[in-house]
């Protein structure tokens, strides 16, 4: 019990230090400590470890050159700081699999959804903030035609480089964290890369096929979300209302966690 304590006060002050350098705003925070405080609980310290990795490569590539992205226009909004639907969407997923873990009596399988739901949200985060800074016109994951940077759907190589890089580092982490020999450990790592790249693409295709787009009725300016473009509200075009980004993501973990639990099999055979 007092360790656990401990590891909640550690989890309080990384949130404070999070909110003031403006990784998370208040509402962020307040998610946030919940959700690490159940991974933590009910999955243990090298859970919430992996969930820490998480959270820091993706805030760091979230600030990447943003003033870069804040020119060009392309930025996350309230520079770059993570909102409460943000970080559930991100969180929320591994830590439900977190307390399934735990419930099942340790099952393995819960572990693996776990990893791959992280290996989809970096290698998701990567991809686009890595993404947004290339040179080339992104290109419709479903027809290959060109779609404006920063929408959902559009893919490009330095992107799809990134999703494979961001797959591999949070592969290796959960590896080390949660493998007992090389076997393991590599099983783990092909595990959240397949995963992290195959979920990361079809987040893509369903941000071009679901996902709610609107329409400025003026000047037919694209935006994913409701604003007041040309002094009118935008009008929903294509997609689903209820389905945004953060929806979007939601989806694409559960597809992550799907894919990795595949390796499961490999994992218990292994001797």
């Amino acid at each position: 019990m007092d360790q656990l304590v401990g590891w909640l006060s550690v989890l309080i002050a990384l949130t404070i230090l999070a909110y003031r350098i403006k990784a998370v705003d208040v509402y962020g925070a307040f998610t946030a400590v919940p959700i690490g405080f159940i991974t933590l609980s009910f999955g243990g310290v090298s859970w919430f470890l992996a969930l820490l990795s998480f959270f820091l490569l993706a805030s760091y590539f979230t600030k990447h050159k943003y003033k870069q992205k804040e020119f060009a226009g392309y930025s996350e909004k309230n520079r770059g700081a993570r909102g409460w639907a943000s970080v559930l969407a991100n969180g929320g997923l591994p830590a439900l699999f977190a307390i399934i873990y735990y419930i099942s009596g340790n099952n393995n399988l819960y572990l693996f959804c776990y990893a791959g739901s992280l290996a989809f949200a970096l290698a998701d985060t990567v991809a686009t903030e890595v993404g947004l800074l290339s040179e080339s016109t992104p290109r419709s994951i479903l027809n290959g035609r060109s779609i404006l940077r920063g929408h959902s759907g559009g893919v490009t190589l330095r992107g799809e480089i990134a999703a494979i890089a961001g797959s591999l580092i949070i592969g290796t982490v959960c590896g080390l964290l949660f493998s007992s020999n090389i076997g393991q450990f590599i099983i783990i790592l092909v595990a959240c890369i397949t995963s992290g790249i195959l979920s990361t693409n079809a987040d893509s295709a369903l941000g071009e096929t679901l996902q709610c787009k609107y329409r400025c009725a003026v000047c037919d300016k694209y935006s994913e979300t409701k604003i007041v473009h040309c002094n009118v509200v935008t009008i929903r075009d294509r997609g689903f209302r209820l389905i945004d980004n953060n929806m979007v993501n939601i989806l694409s973990s559960f597809v992550g966690a799907a894919l990795c639990s595949f390796f499961i099999l490999a994992f218990n055979n292994l001797r």
